[in-house]
């Protein structure tokens, strides 16, 4: 089968196209046919070794799937031919190939209004932002604020908290602040200016970006208000008394798909995808996902 793997540590240029042998499902997996596959930032700061993991090269890319299951070993679950998506779990890799082998519990059926494309940009993203806002205990009534409102994981995050009852404010660049309107945030805050001064403070802030924004969230938030961070641990030095933290991993979860499939089909959640390329051109979608400046999400296509 086709396969982008990599056999070192770097940019995109050790990025390979390669033949492998097609992988086989274990007890209570099934194989994926893959026909296309979701880019992340994990995705690049794995190829360049910030994520660990403990096998040997060459390594396998990629943990959003979407296709049909060729074989299942599993009584439960779906079945042969079934069109599914879902995530890998990190750190493995392996969805930049015609083949994959998951979890059968990290599978669901794929969207019905959704191409293979637009199913494979959902999982991780919206896996991401579903146990973030869970993780925040956010409610009806609540105020949440998203940074990074336009991207992979801040496009479903708002939506959900939308979709759970909450007035949200979500920050993103200017062009993007229509975008952000679009998909019913109720205060998009221009990223460039001190718009975020003027908001309310919030019961829960998701920082997908981290940094110097996660400590500029602190004083946004309300007293027993939490902070939920993705792409690095809590800074300890920075935290607020009275405030929560925590750093949210993402982890699979096909009973959660289910409910986000339902949100996709009646039109609650709209799935975003900035560009679809062929697998063979995987290391122009990693440049493009290092800029910080895609909407909604990249996909691979095989």
């Amino acid at each position: 089968m086709r396969a982008v793997v990599f056999s070192r540590y770097g940019d995109e240029g050790v990025l390979e196209l390669t033949e492998q042998p097609v992988p086989a499902p274990a007890a209570g997996e099934v194989l994926v046919r893959v026909r296309a596959a979701g880019v992340n930032p994990v995705d690049w700061k794995f190829r360049e070794g910030a994520v660990g993991t403990d096998r040997q090269f060459p390594l396998a890319l990629g943990w959003d799937v979407a296709g049909e299951v060729v074989e299942a070993a599993t009584a439960d679950g779906p079945a042969v031919g079934d069109e599914v998506y879902g995530m890998l779990p990190l750190p493995h890799g392996g969805a930049y190939q015609e083949f994959a082998v998951l979890p059968a519990s990290a599978v669901a059926p794929k969207p019905t209004g959704l191409s293979f494309a637009q199913a494979a940009a959902v999982p991780l993203a919206a896996l991401t932002a579903w146990q973030s806002l869970d993780a925040a205990h956010v409610a009806s009534g609540q105020r949440v604020l998203v940074h990074a409102g336009a991207g992979g994981v801040g496009h479903f995050a708002v939506q959900v908290a939308k979709a759970r009852g909450a007035h949200v404010s979500a920050t993103a660049s200017p062009r993007n602040l229509d975008f952000l309107r679009r998909l019913g945030v109720d205060e998009p805050v221009d990223r460039t200016s001190d718009g975020l001064h003027t908001i309310q403070p919030v019961h829960a802030v998701i920082d997908t970006v981290g940094g110097r924004t996660q400590r500029e969230s602190w004083p946004l938030l309300r007293p027993g208000g939490t902070l939920i961070t993705l792409p690095e641990p809590i800074d300890e030095t920075h935290r607020v008394p009275g405030i929560n933290g925590q750093r949210v991993i993402v982890t699979p979860d096909g009973e959660a798909l289910h409910r986000i499939s339902t949100l996709i089909d009646t039109g609650v959640i709209h799935v975003e995808v900035q560009d679809v390329l062929p697998l063979h051109k995987a290391a122009e979608a990693h440049r493009t996902s290092k800029t910080g400046q895609v909407r909604g999400k990249l996909v691979l296509t095989l």
